[in-house]
């Protein structure tokens, strides 16, 4: 008799709504105006999307400090930027995921940290339609597996994008050019894909089906001279 009611009670669970907190929360939009305000927002869980209404510039230190698990959130800059002091030491950066899952970072212009955005053991994140520059590594992934990396541009960084120790990762449709001693930095992992990706300078990367990314920069900097690729001119050089 215990077992049958322990059974109806497990499907009765499975198939009961989500709590009306929770879909207010997931619906929820909240702005922000500084790196601490929006990282309490995006680590409080009361919201689903958390905008940025006005460029943060001259930051000391990790401005978005999100390393205590966060999940189920979108942190979306609409196109504002996030800006470092230029002085960035080790571990400074502009954005941190740690331990974190289904969290998105969208729509930032980040330069002039050690790493624009730092992703560690966390997994189903996407960092989407960023501008990433003037930072020593502009997306670095490191013991995080299975995110999206999609339609970023990434450029005049040290290293554009760096992988380590990490798996089954999607890189698509990302720009990622004029990065000085490297756009791709494979270091190791297994089951990671590029796809459409535009670069000329790879370590041990290669998008699908080729050597190295599918595109070459200098096509691309042919159209964005005749004003093809959109504007880059939000971000700080």
């Amino acid at each position: 008799m215990k077992k049958k009611i322990f059974l109806v009670l497990g499907l009765m669970a499975a198939i009961m709504p989500p709590a009306a907190e929770d879909v207010a929360a997931a619906e929820s939009v909240e702005t922000c105006s500084t790196c601490a305000e929006c990282t309490t927002e995006l680590a409080s869980g009361a919201f689903g999307t958390v905008v940025l209404d006005t460029d943060i510039v001259d930051h000391a230190g990790t401005c978005i400090d999100l390393s205590s698990g966060e999940s189920n959130v979108v942190f979306d800059c609409n196109g504002h930027l996030i800006d470092g002091d230029e002085l960035a030491l080790e571990s400074v950066r502009g954005v941190t995921l740690m331990h974190g899952s289904g969290v998105t970072i969208r729509n930032c212009a980040i330069s002039d940290f050690d790493s624009g955005v730092f992703l560690v053991d966390s997994s189903g994140i996407e960092i989407t339609a960023n501008q990433i520059a003037s930072n020593r590594i502009g997306i670095d992934l490191s013991h995080a597996d299975s995110n999206l990396v999609d339609g970023n541009t990434v450029r005049g960084n040290s290293t554009g994008i760096k992988i380590s120790d990490s798996d089954n990762n999607t890189f698509s449709d990302n720009l990622v050019c004029d990065n000085f001693p490297w756009d791709f930095y494979f270091a190791s992992g297994t089951g990671n894909v590029g796809i459409d990706n535009t670069c000329d300078s790879t370590s041990y990367w290669n998008d699908v089906g080729t050597t190295g990314c599918t595109f070459s920069c200098v096509v691309f900097q042919c159209g964005f001279e005749s004003g093809n690729l959109g504007d880059w001119s939000s971000v700080i050089e």
